[in-house]
């Protein structure tokens, strides 16, 4: 007769006798399991301070300039993200956007906030009036002017990004700032969010505001702009990749070329770039790197 018998378990199997498990026990694992996890947890210093640059410069993150989270588009193009989409990035970063869509005029406020807070701790509030900020940018200071920046400023103050870089650290923050407005004297108290501070931390770009003022209404010469002047020695690119990295609106290619053509004609005129060529899909530019720039690349080819 076969000798049927019940399978070992494993603790039979090691020879050893084992209790069974209580609640106890696992409650015991648990904490244990996320003490260990608390201490692999990377430890994030507070940001002390906002980098600094000449009164003819604004600062700002690459993030913003290589990416489609400030797009090259019209107001009248904007769109809204009801969901948290994905928006169009250089690689190692991941942009994810919900809200009304931001675009090229929505920078310049907040590149002029930030601009006016530079010699600010994180944390502390500038103060400015709207008459003064809408006349740094260029623009009037009638009733649509003092509107049109309301309207700015409720876009930055409520939208939602989350950024990802290299695929390990995510942080995800509500608003680029927070602002109390006078409306006798029409006056800001501004706090800008120490999240999207942080994006300086990954790196940062000098842009020379007298350009960027002769740029005004051409918002895809604006986005290149920045992204052009965010590389030392910009590399060959596709027409393609800088129709989704610029965020724009136009569907058909052949469009979306011509007007490229017509923004980098833009910027030749200021000097942002000395020439550039379109061959079919490649687009290749010509420009002379700033002095810091310039000792960045001497910097990379010593090693």
């Amino acid at each position: 007769m076969k000798n049927c018998r019940a399978p070992l378990e494993s603790s039979e199997m090691n020879g050893q006798n084992s209790d069974p498990i209580t609640p106890n026990d696992l409650s015991a694992r648990f904490e244990q399991l996320v003490k260990r996890k608390k201490a692999q947890l990377r430890v994030v210093e507070p940001l002390t301070a906002i980098p600094s640059w000449p009164t003819t410069m604004r600062g700002t993150p690459n993030t913003c300039l290589r990416s489609a989270l400030f797009a090259g588009v019209q107001g009248k193009e904007r769109i809204a993200y009801k969901k948290r989409t994905l928006l169009a990035s250089v690689d190692g970063t991941e942009v994810r956007f919900l809200g009304i869509q931001l675009i090229q005029s929505d920078l310049d406020v907040w590149m002029q906030i930030v601009h006016l807070s530079r010699q600010q701790l994180p944390g502390f509030s500038v103060t400015f009036s709207a008459h003064a900020l809408l006349t740094a940018l260029g623009k009037g200071t009638g009733k649509s002017q003092h509107e049109w920046l309301k309207e700015s400023m409720a876009r930055l103050g409520g939208a939602f990004v989350e950024i990802t870089f290299q695929g390990r650290d995510s942080f995800g923050e509500k608003g680029f700032l927070r602002y109390y407005r006078d409306e006798t004297t029409q006056r800001y108290i501004v706090e800008l969010t120490e999240s999207m501070l942080r994006l300086f931390e990954d790196g940062y770009t000098h842009i020379q505001f007298e350009q960027r003022h002769k740029l005004r209404k051409q918002p895809l010469a604006l986005w290149l702009h920045g992204f052009l002047s965010s590389h030392a020695a910009p590399y060959p690119l596709k027409v393609d990749t800088l129709h989704r990295l610029s965020g724009s609106s136009t569907t058909n290619l052949r469009d979306f070329k011509l007007r490229l053509r017509k923004a980098l004609e833009a910027l030749v005129v200021i000097g942002a770039i000395e020439s550039f060529l379109i061959v079919e899909d490649a687009v290749k530019i010509k420009k002379n790197p700033t002095p810091s720039q310039q000792r960045h690349l001497i910097s990379k080819q010593q090693g």
